[in-house]
């Protein structure tokens, strides 16, 4: 097989040949839903936990995809398998479920849409931040509230996301948006979650305004494991301006340090200082759930003379 395959409303069929319907309301109303789910080593971490929230996702807006949870585990494990033959021996695939409420305007009750798709994870474009950490900027633009769509749920329509992204840029091309909510609170990057470190204690936004990532979620079990302290709360930007560390969690980078907020470097954020000791300790344990040295695995994918030395700088800096 040289072609991904792509499970549509039943059928498997070659990514070339998939196809949604430009009538589809997820195409021109954004009324659906998305999931997704990163394998290490080819397997898919945490599976039940993120299909638990796509369920929460589609009671949230409503819908019946018309499948139970063991057709959803089984078509997941099946779509993963056709396409396993195409991975390398380290690359890694991000499943993708996305799930609308098909037809069009006008029609009744019309059957959902059910696509799920694996996606290469782009491993080039990630590594370097596990060395050099990434550049936040807080935007005009604020987190959607819960009073309008509730950002717990995986909703297909991003243009909150998009907008803070945009605006991010224009400050520095190089900037991830890490956004606020009406308060003035610290929410979410347009990715990922976002975790600082103070007094060696690790802190998150509170779960009412962001999305409940799984990669979160699994930093929050592991910090409990390793005897870290954490807590939800309202912070602000001065709270991390203030702090020693600070990270984002997402499905595919996973757990990724962060340098700077509007241009003021975090702690000790310079050359040769990331990850921070209490990020380091959760990447290595995160690491050893998942099986996979996940930043070894980024950067192993960087070509050249680039490649190896960023490795072994990574080796450097988890044995330091």
């Amino acid at each position: 097989m040289t072609e991904k395959q792509v499970y549509i409303n039943g059928d498997f069929l070659a990514e070339s040949e998939a196809k949604v319907s430009a009538t589809d309301l997820g195409f021109y109303g954004g009324d659906g839903i998305y999931e997704v789910t990163r394998t290490f080593g080819h397997q898919l971490f945490r599976l039940d936990a993120h299909l638990d929230r796509l369920e929460r996702s589609l009671a949230y807006i409503r819908l019946d995809c018309g499948l139970d949870r063991g057709q959803l585990e089984d078509l997941s494990r099946e779509i993963i398998t056709r396409n396993k033959s195409l991975l390398g021996e380290t690359d890694e695939y991000a499943l993708w479920h996305v799930i609308t409420r098909g037809g069009q305007f006008g029609v009744v009750d019309p059957p959902p849409t059910v696509v799920m798709h694996c996606v290469d994870v782009n491993f080039k474009a990630i590594a370097r931040g596990y060395l050099d950490g990434l550049s936040l900027v807080t935007p005009g633009v604020r987190r959607t509230s819960s009073q309008s769509v509730d950002p717990r749920a995986k909703v297909n329509s991003r243009m909150n996301q998009v907008q803070a992204t945009l605006e991010a840029k224009q400050v520095d091309p190089g900037a991830i948006p890490l956004l606020l909510d009406l308060d003035g609170n610290l929410a979410e990057t347009n990715t990922a979650n976002f975790f600082f470190v103070s007094g060696g204690k690790l802190f998150t936004p509170m779960a009412r305004n962001v999305l409940g990532g799984i990669t979160r979620l699994t930093v929050l079990e592991l910090a409990a494991e390793l005897g870290i302290e954490a807590a939800e709360g309202n912070f602000t930007p001065y709270d991390v301006y203030t702090a020693e560390e600070a990270f984002t969690t997402g499905t595919s980078a996973t757990i990724t340090p962060v340098k700077s907020l509007n241009g003021k470097t975090i702690g000790g954020a310079g050359d040769g200082n990331l990850p921070g000791p209490v990020t380091l300790r959760l990447i290595k344990a995160f690491s050893e759930r998942a099986g996979v040295d996940f930043a070894a695995q980024a950067l192993g994918h960087l070509g050249g003379n680039e490649g190896p030395e960023l490795l072994a700088e990574w080796t450097r800096r988890l044995e330091a």
